[in-house]
């Protein structure tokens, strides 16, 4: 009995040899395990890649699968290969296979009814891949063909396109005038709006919000405006009463002001938020311009409130003879100040360039001038104090003109006295400042090439020129100088503090890459070796798994020099899939050997799970074939036959 077992293993044995044993006139077809088999050795590891990233980006656009094999020989005709091989490995209506036979020079290229239509796919066939095989391109054929189905879904017919113009040519020549029309009576009904609006009370949000949004923005826009002019002449106002009056008597005026000026500073900063480049929601912006309207109201309402008191407090006409007289010895004194700076500016002119001095230069002159100017609206005030009251305009202009040239005055000497002070800090800070950018550039010449390297370089370059300017015109012009120094050194230790903390993040990643990389491929390797040594008994889930896993492990080296985050995940993945290749695989192998015990042998179902694993596994799985279904038949449109509306062809090349 065990030598009829044994004898009867033996002949099994041999009869799947001479059945597997490859012919000498070319590979049979057969299920394929991964999207790519390069039987033939046709493809660098560098257009593996780019065939995998060419039919990835097909599936992530379209979910159509391309399958890509490369044998040495069909040793039949192409097509009736192509066929077989596709039904082998259940292809379905989303899936397209272009199968190329190197040393026959033929190929042939089928696609699925859902993967594109006939015109299409012969016009691939003819126009792109074909063309590429003849010039020996065996990775391009496959990238066009990708590209091609990717690019050019199925269509239902042609389209009248000429008619199509035609039409929107007349439909465009009869819109013209209406749009412009229509743009006119808009611009026109939005300044009605606006003019209405600014006649409404904007402290009110019940008003506001019978606006529209075109409203709300147009008033937003004006209101800031006049409200900002309000406020800049009421601190300046402000500021002639305090010297008039002192702190206590103008202390409400002081904090009205004040209000104000919080008050569009809040509403400066949310007119910002909507000029950003960050996009809002529409209620997001009418809440803000609602916002502004208010702010900006509620500042004008706080200066409108205390307008009567101010102008008690300033009249002008009344107090005019004590006015004019303080206006006179302000007078003496600025006089007194136009030797002293002119002095002053002498010297600095002695010392340093025109350019250094270019902002106060005009300065003791353009005293002078408001000075005569002043005299000569005191002159005039003094004279119409006693005139009649329909005088009194005249006096209050006359003394408002000579309070204004004489506040100009005294700040142009102030600034002749402080650019002095302005220059000598410049030339004391200046050697402290050099230092500082110079270490900078040495920082930034030892940073290596990378993210924000041009800007970088752009920066080094900006810094080393202030330098070398500093060093040959400081002594002339320091300030211009400092400000340039300044202004490069902050720019480099800016780009050098983002690239380092860039370069910290860097590191992480890389780290982390390192890890999932280094569990991936051992996770990988271990399930390789797995089925290698028990192929008889594994089926095809666990080597689809296994060959994605594969595919993914190449995906993460690919990305690890362009993008680490996307290498992580794709070796993460890689591990996840060779998990679950690994439960399969064992899940397999178990089943093979209650195969194998049920036929009376542990030792030959071992042997078997080598040798004759394949033809067991197939009785497990309930014998003879895989039962899949063919995706809805697959055939070229060359022979007849609907076979679910596949297309395509081969041929030479």
């Amino acid at each position: 009995m065990r030598l009829a077992r044994l004898l009867s293993l033996i002949v099994a044995v041999l009869s799947v040899g001479l059945l597997l044993a490859p012919t000498a006139v070319g590979r049979p077809p057969f299920r394929l395990p991964s999207q790519i088999v390069d039987a033939a050795h046709a493809l660098s590891g560098q257009d593996m890649n780019h065939v995998t990233q060419a039919i990835d980006k097909l599936y992530a656009d379209r979910h159509v699968r391309l399958w890509v094999v490369y044998v040495d020989t069909f040793g039949q005709e192409p097509e009736p290969w192509a066929q077989a091989t596709l039904r082998a490995s259940s292809l379905g209506s989303n899936d397209a296979l272009l199968a190329v036979a190197t040393e026959d020079r033929a190929y042939a290229f089928l696609a699925g009814s859902a993967a594109a239509n006939a015109s299409v796919v012969n016009s691939l066939r003819r126009n792109a891949i074909e063309p590429a095989l003849h010039d020996g391109n065996w990775a391009d054929a496959a990238i066009v063909a990708a590209d091609g189905l990717r690019a050019r879904a199925p269509s239902g017919g042609s389209f009248n396109w000429v008619g199509l113009l035609i039409a929107l040519g007349v439909i465009g020549v009869a819109l013209a005038g209406l749009i412009w029309w229509a743009r006119r009576r808009r611009r026109q009904r939005r300044q009605a709006d606006l003019d209405a609006a600014q006649q409404a009370d904007a402290t009110d949000p019940a008003v506001l919000a019978k606006m529209s949004p075109e409203t709300l923005e147009d008033l937003s826009k004006s209101i800031l405006v006049e409200v900002d002019n309000a406020v800049r002449t009421s601190d300046n106002e402000l500021a002639l009463a305090v010297g008039e009056f002192g702190d206590r008597d103008t202390a409400p005026f002081t904090a009205a002001v004040q209000n104000a000026k919080a008050a569009m500073a809040q509403a400066f900063s949310v007119r910002q938020r909507l000029d950003d480049a960050v996009p809002e929601t529409p209620q997001q912006r009418r809440e803000l311009l609602t916002q502004v309207v208010l702010e900006a109201a509620r500042a004008d309402k706080e200066l409108e409130d205390r307008r009567t008191a101010f102008h008690q407090l300033r009249d002008l006409v009344i107090n005019a003879p004590t006015r004019l007289e303080a206006l006179t010895q302000q007078t003496v004194v600025l006089t007194a100040r136009i030797e002293p700076a002119q002095q002053t500016l002498n010297g600095l002119h002695g010392q340093f360039t025109e350019a250094a001095l270019a902002s106060v230069a005009g300065n003791v002159d353009g005293a002078r001038e408001r000075l005569t100017f002043a005299d000569q609206n005191i002159t005039a005030a003094r004279g119409l104090v006693s005139k009649p009251a329909d005088s009194q305009a005249a006096l209050v202009n006359a003394i408002r003109a000579g309070e204004s040239a004489l506040g100009q005055a005294q700040r142009l000497l102030d600034s002749v006295d402080s650019a002095a002070t302005d220059i000598a800090h410049a030339i004391s800070a200046l050697p402290a400042a050099i230092t500082d950018i110079q270490n900078g550039i040495r920082a930034a010449e030892a940073v290596p090439p990378g993210a924000h390297y041009a800007e970088l370089t752009a920066a080094r370059t900006a810094a080393v020129q202030a330098v070398s300017n500093a060093q040959a015109s400081g002594a002339a012009d320091p300030l211009s100088a400092f400000t340039q120094l300044t202004a490069a050194d902050s720019q480099l230790d800016k780009l050098l503090a983002t690239i380092s903390e860039e370069t910290a993040a860097l590191d992480r990643l890389r780290q982390s890459f390192g890890q999932a990389l280094l569990a991936a491929q051992s996770r990988v390797r271990g399930v390789s070796d797995f089925i290698d040594t028990r192929r008889g008994s594994v089926g095809s889930e666990a080597r689809t798994r296994l060959a994605e896993a594969q595919r993914r492990l190449e995906a993460a080296q690919a990305a690890q020099a362009t993008d680490l985050p996307a290498a992580i995940e794709q070796a993460n993945a890689a591990d996840a899939l060779a998990a679950q290749a690994q439960n399969l695989a064992d899940n397999d192998v178990r089943a093979a050997r209650q195969a194998y015990a049920g036929a009376g042998s542990s030792t030959a179902g071992d042997i078997g799970g080598i040798i004759i694993g394949g033809i067991l596994s197939g009785m497990i799985r309930g014998g003879g074939s895989s039962g899949g279904s063919h995706g809805g038949g697959w055939s070229s449109t060359s022979f007849g036959g609907s076979g679910g509306g596949f297309s395509g062809g081969g041929g030479r090349f």
